[in-house]
This record gives C-alpha cells, structure tokens and sequence, in this order.
C-alpha cells in the first residue's frame, strides 16, 4: 500500500522531529516503506518508493562531487524522500544536497530535533497497518493487523493466516529454507498459493499457504504476505527459528511481565541450578552495525561462560541482552565482566578464515541486579535502556555498570525539552561559538572537565601548548562567565555537555574545528 508523504509527514514521531521540507514537492508523492540507514552507497540498495531516514554519518568528510552523487543516485533508485537529522553530523543540509534534490525534483527533508528512528518507522507500520483496514480488507485483515499491532509474534500470525485459509501456512525465506509454519492442525495439500513477502528492499521471502488456489487462499495470501512484512519489520529480519533460550528472551523482553515462577521454571528448562541468594545480572550488549547479531549471540554466551557457570543470551530488538547470576559486589561484577568483554572483543574479531585480527569493539552494559526472577524482564528493559544512553554519551567500547551511567540515567527521566534547556543555559554560548568559527572550546571544555581539571594532562590530550590551553580556557570563561575552578559551576558545566550529548548524540570530544 502507497501512503501519500503528507499523511507520513503528520505521524507523531515526524512532526515531534520537527520534519520540514527543504527542497522538493511532497504534494502528490507516494511512500512505500520508511527505512534508515547511514550507508553511503545506498541507492543500490533501495526499490523505490521509500523514506530513506539518516544522520548523515556515512556523508561526513564528503566532497559536494560526493553529495551530488549520493542524491543522484538516491533518485534513480526512485526514492521517495530524504530526511536528514540535522545536529549530528551536520547543522544544515548540505548546499550540494538540497541543489542535485532541487534538480532531481527529490524532496529533503530537515529534522530539527533528536527522534529514534526506530519510532518513525513503528509510526509508519501502524499507519499502513490502519490504512489497509479502513481501505476493506475485511474482517480477516483486521485480525491478522491485530496480530501484528499486539506484538504476539510470527507463528501467531501464521496461526490467523491459516484460519482465514483454512489450510497450513510456511514462512520460507529467498533460498526456501523453512522459517515458520503454521501449528493449526489443517488441511496440506499438495497444491499451494504462492505470495512474495516485499521488504524495504525488495522480496525477503515468501508466504506458502498448502491448499488448492481458491478465492478464499488467493486472499489470505495477499493479506498474510503484507502482515508479515510489516511483522518482520516491527520485530526484525527474517531468521532461524527461535530456540528455547531464544524464545526466553523474547518472552522476557516483551511488553506483558512474567510471572516469577514461571521465569525460574523456564531456567531449570534450560539447566540453570536454583537460585542461590546472589540474583540476576542483566546485560545489554551493542556491537558495530557491520556484525551480524546471529553470531555475537554464541560469541558472548561462550565469553560470558568463562566467568558465569549459568548464561543466557538472545537477540532483543538490535542489541544482543543476556542473563547472568549476579556477583555479591560492585567490583567484582566489574572485574568478572571485564575479562568476559575481552573475550567478547577476541571472539568478534575472529575473521570468517578462522584468522584471529584486531578486537572487535563492543559496549557492554550490566543493568542493577535484581532478586526477584519476575523482575528479569524489566532489567533487562532497564539494561538495554542504559546501553542507549551510554552510546548516546560517546561510548562504543568497553564494560559499563549501572552505577556509572547514574547521571545520564536521571537526566534522561526529564526528557529532551530539559536537555535542551540545560545545555543552553550551561554550555549554549560554546555550541555557538564553535558552530560559527569552527573552534574547538566545547571539546576543550568537555576534555578539561574529564581529566579532573588539570591543564597539563588536558593540553597534552588535545595536542595543543599548555599555553594555547591557557588562552582557550580563559575565553571559554569569558563566553560563559564562569569560574572554572568553582566546583559547583563544574557540575553544571558537565551536566551541560552531557545534557548536550544525549539530546544530540554528538561526542564533543569530535569538536567542531575544520
């Protein structure tokens, strides 16, 4: 189904992002799926018809050569529109980019404030998934749209898609393995109705229904085949089925809590010993993009199991979440984690030859410790929301606990309105002035800051004299009229920047220096 871009531009996550129209005419376009990604080379990759959300991170250091051929190439593949979330990487959209967009008659669209784009691609699902009911598709669209809305998974949506058919249903995926099937009990036989499953970029599968091509199965095809691509969409790609320590995870991570009994039975299911007093530790892990999540999965059980007799771990959404049992203190939870990290990072950065190379880089993030089985699943909810602030805040690397995220834990209970507000107030003459002249005073700030305010250390840091230091020092008191040897202004000060960090996303350590 076709939406028009002014019913997209509407959707709550689009207008909270602040989307404005730059170049191009949204009159009278059509959208087929809203789709992010930061891989420059993208053109090749799309089917026409899509809202290609980006940071503009894979344009970064581009020639306006480069630009212009980026949009080129994003309007030959027949894109819908361009969104570029402005703040990042960069403040206003490339004159490059909005003059090919101008030619090409592409429309770009600006985002003035931080929205996940996870969010903005939900928004857009469910707004196919109300627009395809109101259109009639009748009752039985509506319950597989029920499916999908409620989150209750592949098999239960296959389960509806054979009621309507009344025959099995299989999930194949482009090299017909089997993914899914149907469990009703029903007729198969061996004649089948065939329908591509289409994602943002192009066929991922394809929808069997096992019985003799009726009107009846022609439809539930059709419908079934567009329910279970905005299903693969909401939940992820298409995959192996789940095994039992998989389909925990999944329960554990789902919006509906589990009864504590029932979370300790499905851990002895999985030959974890009974509780012994030392809890849960919950674990969100985040690796690069180019990492196939199916394999940090077993890397990270067998990493974690050289500290932890008892691992469980599975794929959440994007990020990878695990389960171990808890250490009696802090620092021994630092202390085991980190060794498991490293062999996270040497597992990872084994190549496909077997050929040990550099560590992979991976974040791993331990939420608080929990007692309670029946609090497994929202830790683990608590963990992967840390890890998001975490990287939110520069970190790409390394072992972090709860207790070091505390700051930007409590800040981010405000929301991005007090983000905003406190980063104006403490640090918003910095971001200026750095915008405007190409300086680096906010980095200077932010690396003064987190060297314990010693000048050698930080001059040392940013590669400048001691008295290059002195002077960037004294103007950034100046700007701000602040003491920076007033330990209460220091506080505000990195609340600042942090604040700074979470609504953006910028590491100020990157500064903004030419």
């Amino acid at each position: 189904m076709l939406i028009p871009l002014s019913d997209v531009l509407a959707l709550p996550s689009f207008r909270a992002a602040g989307a404005q129209v730059l170049a191009g005419r949204p009159e009278g376009v059509l959208v087929r799926w809203v789709h992010s990604s930061e891989v420059f080379e993208m053109g090749g990759l799309l089917a026409g018809g899509e809202v290609l959300l980006t940071t503009g991170l894979g344009l970064h250091g581009r020639t306006s050569e480069h630009l212009t051929a980026y949009v080129e190439q994003l309007a030959d593949a027949g894109l819908a529109a361009l969104a570029l979330e402005l703040g990042r990487t960069f403040f206003e959209v490339p004159a490059a980019i909005l003059e090919a967009a101008g030619r090409r008659q592409l429309v770009v669209l600006g985002l003035r404030q931080v929205v996940p784009f996870e969010r903005m691609v939900e928004d857009f699902h469910e707004l196919v998934v109300r627009q395809r009911a109101h259109a009639g598709g009748g009752a039985g669209w509506g319950d597989l749209a029920q499916v999908v809305i409620d989150g209750r998974g592949l098999r239960a949506l296959l389960d509806e898609v054979s009621r309507a058919a009344g025959s099995e249903v299989e999930l194949r995926d482009r090299d017909e393995q089997l993914v899914e099937r149907s469990t009703i009990v029903s007729v198969a036989e061996d004649a089948e109705v065939v329908e591509p499953v289409r994602g943002p970029a192009g066929v991922v599968g394809t929808l069997h229904v096992l019985g003799t091509a009726t009107r009846q199965r022609r439809r539930a095809a059709a419908q079934g085949a567009v329910a279970v691509a905005l299903e693969l969409g909401r939940a992820g790609s298409l995959g192996q089925r789940p095994g039992p320590s998989q389909s925990l995870v999944s329960d554990l991570c789902a919006a509906s809590p589990m009864p504590g009994s029932e979370v300790t039975d499905r851990l002895a299911d999985l030959g974890w010993p009974p509780a012994d007093g030392r809890g849960w530790q919950p674990i969100a892990v985040a690796v690069e993009p180019g990492t196939a999540l199916t394999d940090v999965v077993p890397a990270l059980e067998q990493a974690l199991r050289t500290v932890s007799a008892s691992v469980l771990a599975g794929i959440a959404g994007s990020r990878v979440v695990a389960v171990v049992r808890g250490w009696t203190r802090p620092g021994l939870a630092r202390t085991g984690l980190t060794e498991a990290h490293a062999e996270l990072a040497r597992r990872l950065g084994v190549g496909a030859s077997g050929d040990a190379g550099a560590a992979a880089p991976a974040l791993l993030v331990a939420g608080p410790l929990v007692g309670d089985p029946a609090e497994l699943g929202p830790a683990l909810g608590t963990a992967r929301e840390l890890l998001e602030l975490a990287r939110r805040t520069g970190r790409r690397d390394g072992v972090l606990l709860a207790r070091d995220l505390a700051a930007p834990h409590l800040l981010s209970s405000v929301g991005p309105t007090a983000w905003a507000a406190v980063a104006e107030e403490q640090v918003g003459p910095l971001i200026a002035h750095d915008s405007r002249h190409r300086t680096e005073l906010l980095r200077t700030l932010d690396t003064y800051l987190t060297l314990g305010t010693s000048k050698a250390a930080a001059a040392s840091a940013l590669g400048i004299r001691r008295q290059s230091l002195y002077d960037r020092l004294e103007r950034i008191q100046r700007l701000l009229g602040v003491e920076l040897d007033d330990a209460d202004q220091q506080l505000g000060l990195r609340l600042g920047v942090l604040a700074w960090r979470l609504r953006t996303g910028i590491d100020p350590r990157v500064g903004f220096g030419g």
